[in-house]
């Protein structure tokens, strides 16, 4: 019996109060006892064991034990809370004193952890890098959600550590593999296990599995509060990089209209889809919606590809025609009956969805040489500026938004996805239980964002779904 309570109470005792009554007892308080299982095994109010023993208690507390990685883990995240901004900014301010009007000592970026020390009437103190402060208690999530939001902002990363693992696709060792984890290579967490043995990790995009936590270091990530000094430099950065990514509609060959809400979804777009004037492939294995070809510097897919390419051919049909002989390889019949059919093919009124379609290695080369001639060029040019302009509109006349940022958001999604692009915005409609609630909500933009990320098309392209959302935050809502 003696060896069964020296086991219970060296795994759980934090801190003991030892008082001595008698000769050879000593009392040991449970309310000094820190594990949350104690009062499962501890009835009573005190519980009696001899000298000897509790001295073996002491000696075994003041000795380092190893923790395992998720003693490890759960320990770092124990005093951690997460701060979410109530405003427009991406950061939320640290002051010196628990009091509104107080000095502003640091910044937080948003939806970032911050170490928690302790609460102060409805202020947290808390320390980040180098600064100690206070954050109003509304601004700071703690405890049992603190996981669940840097989970959510990829705020946990694996390291493979000991050599290349497979990644499973559910946390049974005997589901089959979907992939590799490398060796030396770090991947975001996006779940544990219930029992904390497994861990998710996100690989691509599209590509995400389970490997066992002794196979991965665990790193929670951190960005330290700035100073005032570095808060005014970030912020004269990033307004550069936004003219920045705006002068890309310059470069793709659309020049500002004047309209920043257009601008602004023109060159979000254009960074997106990263195409070139040029571009023409077929649909790729992973995408296994794709039938047929993508193609131009905003990558048209499906239908939206044949229509620019048949305004390309029929702007200049005899330019086109020669364009599209001259990819062709064969002898003198062979080319002309090639060429005929496809340019038949372009002009045709059939839809290029309804089928599966790849194109022959000749054929994109007589694409992309129609794509990159001066016509070409311009039509794409044109085409862009029509399907932003459409985008916009339904937007704004479908589902009633007039928040510029939930505007962009959705042009971009729409672009991506027509389909999921509309569920996801009816879902948000539906959360705040009308459009004019979404458009004057503070986290209207979240709460969409959110629902576009756990979509199961959408959402696989996280890349995208994030940086779109950090460009529109940036757009004011007037």
């Amino acid at each position: 019996m003696r060896k069964k309570l020296f086991c219970i109470v060296m795994s759980m005792i934090i801190t003991l109060s030892l008082t001595v009554h008698g000769n050879d007892k000593i009392l040991v308080q449970n309310k000094l006892i820190g594990a949350n299982t104690a009062d499962k095994v501890l009835k009573s109010t005190t519980f009696t064991i001899d000298k000897d023993t509790a001295k073996k208690i002491v000696k075994h507390h003041n000795e380092k034990s190893k923790l395992t990685k998720f003693e490890k883990y759960k320990k770092m995240i124990t005093h951690l809370g997460i701060v979410s901004s109530d405003n427009e900014n991406d950061f939320v301010k640290i002051k010196k004193q628990p009091e509104k009007k107080s000095k502003t000592v640091g910044y937080v970026p948003d939806e970032k952890p911050v170490v928690v020390i302790e609460l102060v009437g409805k202020w947290y103190k808390v320390k980040s890098g180098k600064i100690i402060g206070y954050i109003k208690q509304e601004n700071v999530t703690v405890d049992d959600e603190v996981e669940n939001l840097l989970l959510d902002n990829y705020g946990i990363e694996a390291l493979i550590k000991v050599s290349n693992v497979k990644l499973r696709s559910s946390a049974k060792n005997s589901n089959s593999a979907v992939g590799m984890g490398y060796k030396g290579n770090v991947y975001p967490v996006i779940g544990f296990s219930n029992d904390y043995k497994k861990i998710r990790i996100q690989r691509t995009e599209t590509i995400a599995g389970w490997v066992s936590i002794k196979d991965v270091d665990i790193k929670i990530l951190w960005d330290s509060a700035m100073t005032k000094t570095e808060y005014d430099a970030y912020i004269e950065e990033q307004e550069r990089i936004q003219e920045a990514e705006l002068q890309k509609i310059l470069n793709a060959g659309i020049h500002k209209t004047g309209d920043t809400l257009f601008d602004t979804i023109s060159a979000l777009i254009a960074h997106n889809e990263s195409g070139n004037y040029v571009a023409a492939r077929n649909g790729l294995p992973q995408y296994k919606g794709e039938k047929t070809i993508t193609v131009g510097a905003w990558q048209w897919y499906g239908e939206r590809a044949h229509s620019l390419l048949k305004r390309i051919y029929t702007s200049d049909s005899k330019k086109a025609r020669q364009l599209i002989k001259d990819a062709i390889s064969g002898n003198r019949k062979k080319k002309e009956e090639k060429t005929e059919a496809l340019c038949k093919e372009i002009t045709s009124s059939s839809s290029w969805e309804s089928r599966k379609r790849s194109f022959s290695k000749e054929e994109l080369v007589a694409v992309k040489a129609m794509l990159g001639s001066s016509n070409g060029i311009s039509i794409q040019n044109t085409q862009a500026k029509e399907d932003i302009t459409r985008r916009i509109s339904v937007a704004r006349n479908t589902y009633k938004l007039t928040n510029p940022q939930l505007i962009a958001y959705f042009c971009d999604m729409f672009w991506q996805n027509p389909e999921n692009a509309r569920m996801i915005t009816k879902a948000a409609i539906e959360h705040f239980k009308s459009a004019k609630k979404l458009n004057e909500e503070k986290d209207g933009l979240k709460v969409l964002h959110e629902i576009a990320t756990k979509n199961s098309v959408l959402g696989k392209f996280s890349g995208r779904r994030n940086y779109t959302y950090s460009v529109c935050k940036k757009i004011s809502k007037k």
